[in-house]
């Protein structure tokens, strides 16, 4: 009895350490690295992948991301399946690669493209067609764009649409509404000529997967699951919003992470997506593998999601290319650089972040998932460790090129809010592009800076940079120059860059930032200074018109303090958390009509009053004009920045 007692104190004892270590690092190998020949695209020995990949994680757990789960697969089979750190902290559940459930955020978009493709083969959509061909004649009606769509538009990001932020995330699912409705309530604005950038555009995918759903007649969560989930064996993966048709994975699934800019990690919320096609899907990090190996099969091998050869080929080819000579977006697949042709996308929800990426070429593949938001260091920087390529071998062309200060100025994501409220915030962190030498450039966002080589006319690669931002998002500028000016900064996947348009210029943008500071020191300052002034003249008697006259000028000043508060409110909710639905942000923009009415009627009330007063001084004179200036200045920045323009 003793000695049974013993065996299980051994047996508990080893579980538990078995445990403690699964909370650094949860192995399930397919394949032995270590007697496999051959070597990653970025030149990393198989024999040697397992240990620089777990190196490599490890200096980020904990610190980027409380978890993460890693699979790359080779030539159809899985060589890495890994989870490393915590699927939940509070509790210490480690990550499991086969059972623990992410949210994959944007790479969801992937699953939409590939069905477009399907129905494409089919012959049911025409890349090349009108979408409105494919759409129920109400709806479309009610989609009231007057440029016209093609599906091509659509996987190009390069439908025309500006950015817009509100309803893309809720953390209830008490707060989803159909695909449909979703559609109609979260227009953007259609501000760029169709074809001619690429502005990424969740909106866009959204309405790629409504088409779907139309030609289909399924929900596009049914068709997902059925034409590709149960074909590829992902049984633990849903599209649903809510993952209503595969309940038993939210008993696994992670919970997510925000930095505590502390040095730690605090609990984030799930994120439940009516816009589903463009970042819903919820699954493994092993059922996501097994995407990437129906994307890469052998040489005469067809993958299991098309019925034609031809079908995958023409997907993960180039679609976007408006300079000719850009590898370009390849039908809603992004394009990296890398030592081979290298294709994927990457996601964030608001508690989870994606890096999906395939090397046809070698059959080769990584699958990233992490439990933190808006985590970059093991998503980009895992990616370029296995696929990147040695950066020192570009150099400038024995030729002459075109200066390099010919392309120096501020830029701004041609992806940006245009027509609402938050058409500010691009303008918050401008891309700064200065000569480094005559054929040498840096961009900075911020802190943030690459450095790029000129290898043809107003065609710059990157060299070097402080973070892999910019090897996995903007690794090549293409500079569409006409009568030695920039017109647009050729990047494809969705990260097109503009100049400043007009009216979004330096100075105006100085301009703006002025007066905002100005209206704000005065409406803060006056309001306490004509109370004071109020106070004192209680002490001693005034003429009742005076004293309704100096009521009214507080009431005035007062209108434009409230004004000012009533604006900065949602701007500080947007910057407080990026995920807010317009219901939240709309009373804000509805409040500035009463009270631009109450200014009006205000500023008329007090000009009547100091006609009908005889000794009205200097003083009074200078404040009433005073405030009237500023409040058309403020009421006109606001304007013109669109915080009148009902969301």
């Amino acid at each position: 009895m003793m000695k049974s007692r013993f065996i299980v104190k051994v047996l508990i004892g080893i579980g538990v350490m078995i445990m403690l270590t699964g909370a650094l690092v949860m192995p399930v190998h397919a394949v032995d690295t270590n007697t496999l020949a051959g070597e990653t695209p970025s030149g990393i020995p198989f024999s040697r992948m397992e240990q620089e990949i777990d190196e490599y994680v490890a200096s980020f757990i904990g610190k980027t991301t409380p978890g993460a789960a890693v699979a790359v697969v080779k030539e159809g089979e899985i060589i890495h399946l890994k989870g490393y750190g915590y699927a939940d902290v509070e509790n210490q559940v480690p990550v499991d690669p086969q059972s623990t459930v992410f949210e994959w955020a944007s790479t969801s978009k992937l699953f939409t493209w590939t069905s477009v493709m399907q129905l494409v083969e089919e012959g049911k959509i025409d890349l090349n067609t009108d979408i409105t061909e494919y759409l129920p004649v109400e709806f479309a009606e009610k989609l009231e764009y007057q440029q016209t769509i093609t599906m091509r538009d659509l996987m190009n990001h390069a439908a025309g649409f500006g950015d817009y932020a509100f309803n893309i995330i809720v953390f209830s699912e008490d707060q989803l509404v159909s695909l449909e409705e979703a559609l109609l309530r979260d227009k953007p604005e259609q501000y760029y000529e169709v074809g001619t950038a690429s502005a990424y555009s969740n909106y866009a995918t959204s309405l790629a997967g409504y088409v779907v759903q139309t030609i289909s007649g399924q929900p596009i969560e049914d068709y997902e699951r059925e034409e590709i989930f149960e074909v590829l064996s992902m049984n633990n993966t849903s599209a649903h919003p809510s993952a209503a048709d595969n309940k038993s994975i939210i008993k696994t699934k992670a919970k997510g992470y925000l930095s505590d800019h502390q040095g730690g990690f605090q609990p984030g919320n799930w994120s439940y997506i009516s816009h589903l096609p463009a970042g819903s899907l919820n699954g493994t990090v092993e059922d996501f593998a097994k995407f990437a190996m129906a994307l890469t099969p052998g040489e005469g091998e067809q993958s299991p999601l098309f019925q034609q050869p031809d079908t995958l080929g023409t997907m993960l080819s180039p679609s976007y290319d408006p300079s000719g000579d850009m590898k370009g977006t390849a039908h809603g697949f992004f394009q990296y650089e890398g030592a081979y042709p290298t294709f994927g996308h990457g996601g964030n929800t608001a508690a989870f972040s994606s890096q999906f990426v395939i090397v046809p070429e070698e059959r080769f593949g990584i699958v990233i998932l992490t439990n933190a938001y808006l985590e970059m260091d093991i998503l980009f920087g895992l990616q370029d460790l296995l696929l990147g390529r040695d950066l020192s071998d570009i150099k400038v062309p024995d030729e002459d090129l075109p200066s390099s200060n010919n392309v120096v100025g501020s830029y701004v994501p041609m992806e940006r809010q245009v027509g609402n409220f938050l058409d500010f915030a691009k303008y918050l962190g401008l891309y700064e592009v200065k000569a480094a030498g005559e054929n040498k450039i840096t961009m900075n966002i911020g802190a943030y800076q690459g450095t790029y080589l000129q290898t043809s006319p107003y065609h710059y690669e990157l060299v070097d940079d402080n973070i892999p931002l910019f090897r996995n998002i903007y690794p090549v500028l293409r500079f569409n120059v006409e009568n030695d000016e920039v017109k647009q900064i050729v990047v494809g996947n969705g990260m097109d860059l503009s100049p400043l348009p007009q009216g979004r210029t330096i100075p105006f943008l100085f301009g703006s930032v002025s007066v905002l500071l100005i209206n704000a020191l005065f409406f803060f300052i006056a309001p306490v200074v004509l109370l004071i002034a109020a106070v004192r003249r209680r002490k001693r008697t005034a003429e009742p018109g005076k004293t309704r006259l100096y009521k009214s000028l507080l009431v005035l000043v007062l209108l434009g303090t409230v004004t000012i508060f009533n604006n900065l409110i949602p701007v500080a909710k947007i910057m407080t958390s990026s995920f807010r639905t317009a219901a939240e942000m709309k009373p804000f923009i509805l409040f500035n009509y009463p009270l631009l009415l109450g200014m009006i009627v205000t500023a008329l009330f007090t000009a009547n009053m100091m006609k009908k007063i005889d000794r009205v001084t200097k003083k009074d004179k200078a404040l009433y004009f005073t405030t009237l200036v500023l409040l058309m200045s403020l009421v006109g920045l606001l304007w013109h920045w669109n915080f009148f323009a009902v969301i």
